[in-house]
């Protein structure tokens, strides 16, 4: 088409295209310029052909968008490809997005974004040029002009480094903020280290076997590398010293070797960035990069003069080109972290959560790390000022420590300066087992100590390293120093030299020496030379790890606990095993959170203050009883600030999910409690609130319904090891909780064997299962005797499906051999009659079997007997409203994904009413009722309906008609009378027939099939559980009542509803 016809064409359809877009509308006329000999001349290709064979062509979908695709895709070559996107006339800007996700999506530095008026051509998501029609039609000759310079190979970078002045393809000159644009930034990122390692093949500069850390190392090493540029262009954008000027003379020689093609010696110009940091900002940073550059100076050597060569290194300098880091807050790097993490640690539970700047500040603020105290703290005492965090990452908190520090000594003076810098370096610690992070923690120390150290009067650069350390697991690290022994600075009498050898890093590292950590292992010693021994403050956010995951990666004090080198019953002094005189029977699974506050109190100088913030496990789980001791017993618990809401959003690319934990940050000092101690308690009870609301919420201290605040006194926390969920319940449900306590007895009549002989006449075997491997499950019956291996299913009270079958093989070592786990109590429960059965992992309610049965680990747990009618109470105890809610309270915090019922869970907080001769009739009543509702689910047609002379054994069709069952074998019907219930087996019938034509089944019926057809009543099932349960709640709170039995149900609900907690425990979610 000539560009006559194409003016044409538009004058008459213009209106139309406003409406249209895709098939003869705008489409059309963008097929027709691409297509125009005097505009782009390019032909249309075949969706089919190979990309290295395109040249000068376009391809086109009419379902592009459907399949996430640009409308077009030019492509001049190979390496040039242009997604072109296509909006309605007038509608233009609705396509920018979508561009820039195609440019991001298919990595394609170009863009072109039409309404078929306007035409807007994109470099690297900025707009390069802008034309409407009109100019195209007037000054044709202009447009052509440019258009062959933009799809030139070196254009694209000589159109970065044009002189504004000079540029005649920039409309204007431009970069984006990094604070306005941070997802496009942190997109950017990503694709440039991706791009930078693939282009250069830094993989294959590492001997490691283990292709996984090679691809790790690599990306690392770009990342390290990267770093270096944003950390100078910062310098630039904030106009420290002489480097904007510099900077601007390294873009101009950089843009007149481009034009004459010097490509090799760009690398030079561009390479000398590292000396630069090193020699103005931080002097350490030349050893570090060193390592980097011996990698990479091979690369080096083997560069032609050719574009492709020098690209990557072009496309870093483009990148910070591109964007402007004047006044960037909070920690940058922490953010590029995320992604790192994201992209190298996908098949791993690291347990990292990162922690938004304004909960740390936050955090700061609770523990007293402010200006005001810094400064009085200072001018006592300049050695009270320490801050570590033993899980520092990418040093969040470090940041944010270091900011503290610089708001307290003021004015920036040359002298101030240098004062600043001594006191970060004496008193900014962090620890972590990841060498990267440190990096980045490094790099956030230095971004924001840059005022301090460049300015237009003077350089000061930082000599000394900034004190972060790699550790193998910054626990057993310390074992063999000081922190051995904790409280109150006992001098140390048996050093452990000959753990040193296995605690050697003994790696290479472009971050740490080795002999870093050393330094600082010698610092907690009892030495004149070395002034600091622990720390006034230790902040943080700990790792979450549950034991088992932790033994499987074998971090290093769990690979000691294994070889009895270490233990748990003193990691620095805490027993994280048994509180004294209550030994755990079994070897407990503390997180590893909880190593971590060992370790916290123990860097602890006496009087220090800890603030971690941690998940609401800490109150409830039942093995870390140990630690709720030991902070209760030893130390000062200043403040518990609790959340419904989830803490921690990722803040990189793709991790926008909440993590499913509830969180609670902790304020203690090192020293023993006061009697009169009092714990100030936050909850906050609103779960959708942003971060930043919740925090200004708390601060403000006013009388908002959704801040609870209250004080308890510390003692009472030593008094309730066993679950501290009480400081997040309301005065209703203590008042409930204490009014629960004071009128049962302890469960322990039933599982204390000498008790419950006298008491019952029998024994009650609390159990989890035995040391089987679920994946043998058989699953046809063995010929000799067996157990059903059960499957919960919530329908039923009974166990009525199973899994498979296993063998009752208790000795040898046959993988089919049930053999003890070290809590067992023998083979007791497996040889119990009847028992209670719950899922360990979030129960839904308690089963009742006698079948024999079996299974794996506590994947259940379950109480035995052979004690039939204590079972059937206990069964109704445990399903009752009361202990629904007693477990509830104490066991589930509102975010936490799983609520975990373990035996111990049972014997700790589920306590049986006092009987006596005037409420053992109800006790009786409760017994027979739970009879009478579990019979019901053994019900089938059978016993109502006499099929026992009939012979036939296949039916066509079974159906009800006035009142008989009715079975149909070709022309002949036979009538069965049924003898009650026959509303309810109608139903059944009914939804029997449904379910074989809906499973596609020929529709023939089984005699035996329908003999034993379930006809369970549902409605008298739960009229009956409902009878049950006030009749257990008359008896928890001695409630008179005068006439049992079914028919006085709603008098006895009645008498029950009088009481104050009625409405309390039934207003909760109940199993039916």
């Amino acid at each position: 088409m000539k560009l006559k016809e194409i003016k044409n064409q538009w004058n008459k359809e213009k209106d139309y295209y406003k409406t249209q877009e895709l098939g003869s509308g705008v489409h059309s006329f963008v097929r027709a310029c691409l297509e125009s000999e005097e505009l782009f001349h390019i032909k249309e290709g075949s969706l089919s052909t190979k990309l290295e064979t395109r040249k000068n062509e376009y391809i086109h979908e009419n379902k592009a968008q459907l399949k996430r695709r640009a409308d077009f895709v030019v492509y001049i070559n190979s390496d040039i490809v242009i997604p072109l996107e296509a909006e309605r006339y007038e509608n233009i800007e609705a396509g920018k997005e979508q561009l820039f996700n195609y440019q991001r999506d298919f990595d394609k530095q170009y863009g072109i974004l039409t309404d078929g008026f306007t035409w807007r051509f994109y470099n690297n998501n900025i707009l390069v040029k802008e034309f409407n029609l009109d100019q195209i039609f007037e000054k044709t000759d202009l447009f052509i002009e440019f258009w062959k310079e933009y799809i030139k190979p070196e254009f694209y970078y000589l159109s970065f480094f044009e002189p504004p002045k000079q540029n005649y393809l920039f409309e204007e000159e431009h970069t984006l903020p990094v604070e306005q644009n941070r997802q496009m930034f942190f997109d950017d990122i990503t694709k440039l280290i991706r791009s930078f390692k693939n282009k250069l093949q830094i993989e294959g500069y590492f001997n490691n076997s283990d292709v996984g850390q090679n691809e790790k190392k690599a990306i690392e090493i770009t990342y390290a590398y990267i770093i270096q540029f944003i950390l100078y262009k910062t310098l630039v954008d904030n106009e420290f010293g002489n480097f904007n000027a510099e900077f601007d003379e390294r873009v101009k020689i950089i843009h007149e070797d481009l034009k004459n093609r010097h490509y090799k010696e760009i690398l030079g110009i561009i390479d000398g960035i590292s000396s630069e940091i090193s020699k103005n900002v931080y002097h350490p940073f030349a050893k570090e990069q060193e390592f980097i550059q011996l990698k990479l100076i091979d690369l080096y050597q083997r560069l032609r003069n050719n574009l492709s060569d020098i690209s990557p290194w072009l496309d870093i300098f483009v990148f910070i080109k591109k964007y402007n880091f004047s006044n960037v807050q909070n920690d940058i790097f922490g953010y590029i972290y995320e992604n790192y993490l994201k992209e190298l640690y996908t098949e791993e539970k690291r347990g990292q959560y990162f922690t938004d700047p304004a909960v740390v500040n936050f955090m700061l603020q609770q523990v007293g790390f402010t200006p005001e105290e810094i400064i009085r703290r200072y001018q006592t005492d300049k050695d009270s000022i320490s801050v570590i965090d033993p899980a520092c990452g990418s040093g969040t908190f470090l940041y944010s420590s270091v900011n503290q520090l610089i708001r307290a000594f003021g004015t920036q003076n040359e002298e101030n300066s240098k004062k600043i810098e001594e006191i970060v370096s004496n008193n900014i610690f962090g620890l972590d087992i990841e060498e990267f992070p440190l990096y980045l923690a490094e790099m956030n120390i230095i971004m924001r100590m840059l005022p301090l150290i460049v300015s237009e009067k003077y350089n000061n650069p930082i000599d000394k390293k900034i004190k972060v350390f790699l550790t193998k697991d910054s626990i057993a690290e310390f074992r063999d120093t000081g922190l051995a022994n904790t409280i109150h600075d006992i001098k140390r009498t048996n050093n452990q030299d000959g753990l040193f050898k296995e605690l050697n890093l003994g790696y290479s590292s472009f971050v740490r020496e080795e002999s870093d950590l050393e330094e600082m292992k010698q610092s907690l010693e009892e030495r004149p030379k070395i002034p600091r021994r622990r720390f006034d403050y230790v902040i943080g956010n700990p790792p979450y790890i549950g034991y088992n995951e932790c033994s499987k990666q074998n971090v290093l004090i769990f690979k000691l606990i294994k070889k009895h080198e270490a233990s748990l019953n003193d990691i620095y002094g805490v027993n994280l095993h048994s509180i004294p005189n209550k030994p755990k029977r079994y070897r407990p699974n503390p997180n590893l959170y909880a190593f971590f506050i060992a370790l916290g109190i123990a860097l602890l100088k006496d009087n220090g203050k800890l603030c971690y913030i941690i998940p609401q496990t800490i109150l409830t789980a039942g093995d870390l009883d140990v630690v709720r001791y030991h902070l209760a017993k030893y130390t000062t618990i200043e403040k518990i600030i609790t959340f419904n809401g989830k803490m921690f959003i990722g803040r990189g690319l793709k991790q926008n999910k909440p993590v499913p934990t509830s969180s609670l940050i902790i304020v203690l000092s090192k020293k023993m409690p006061s009697g009169l101690n009092q714990v100030e308690v936050t909850n906050y009870k609103d779960s959708n609130d942003a971060i930043s609301d919740v925090l200004k919420t708390i601060l403000d201290k006013g009388n908002d319904k959704k801040v609870e605040r209250k004080t308890i006194i510390q003692n009472k926390l030593v008094q309730n090891v066993v679950n501290w969920n009480f400081i997040k319940q309301s005065d209703e449900i203590i008042k409930f909780h204490e009014e629960y306590n004071r009128r049962t007895e302890d469960i322990a009549i039933y599982y204390e064997h000498i008790l419950a002989e006298l008491k019952f006449r029998s024994k009650f075997y609390f159990d989890s299962g035995y040391s089987i491997d679920e994946r043998n499950i058989l699953k046809e019956k063995p010929d000799h005797e067996y157990y059903y291996y059960p499957k919960l299913d919530s329908k039923f009270w009974t166990i009525k499906k199973y899994r498979g079958f296993w063998p009752n093989v208790r000795y040898g070592e046959s993988e089919l051999t049930i053999k003890l786990r070290q809590a067992n109590q023998g083979y007791n429960l497996l040889d119990s009659e009847y028992k209670i059965i719950w899922s360990y992992a979030n129960p839904d309610k308690f089963y009742f079997t006698n079948l024999p049965v079996v299974w794996a680990r506590n994947q259940f747990c379950a109480i035995g007997s052979k004690n039939k009618e204590e079972i059937f109470y206990l069964f109704a105890l445990l399903n009752s409203p009361i202990i629904n809610t007693i477990l509830t309270f104490k066991l589930k915090s509102k975010q936490e994904k799983n609520l975990l019922l373990s035996i111990t869970g049972i014997k700790e907080f589920v306590r049986v009413p006092k009987i006596v001769e005037q409420n053992q009739n109800i006790k009786y009543e409760i017994v027979e009722r739970v009879k009478e509702m579990l019979a019901l689910e053994e019900k089938t047609l059978s016993d109502f309906v006499d099929l026992s002379n009939m012979a036939i054994q296949k039916f066509d069709k079974v159906m009800i008609e006035n009142d008989l069952l009715i079975l149909e074998k070709g022309r002949d019907r036979y009538k069965f009378v049924i003898s009650e219930n026959k509303k309810l087996i109608e139903n059944i019938i009914k939804e029997k027939n449904h379910k074989l034509i809906t499973d596609g089944e020929d529709q023939k019926v089984t005699l035996s099939e329908l003999k034993y057809l379930p006809i369970i009543d549902y409605e008298k099932q739960q009229e009956l559980k409902n009878y049950i349960d006030d009749l257990v709640f008359a008896l928890y709170f001695n409630i008179n009542i005068e006439n049992l039995g079914l028919d006085y149900s709603k008098e006895i609900k009645t008498e029950c509803s009088k009481n104050q907690y009625y409405k309390l425990v039934t207003s909760q979610k109940m199993p039916k």
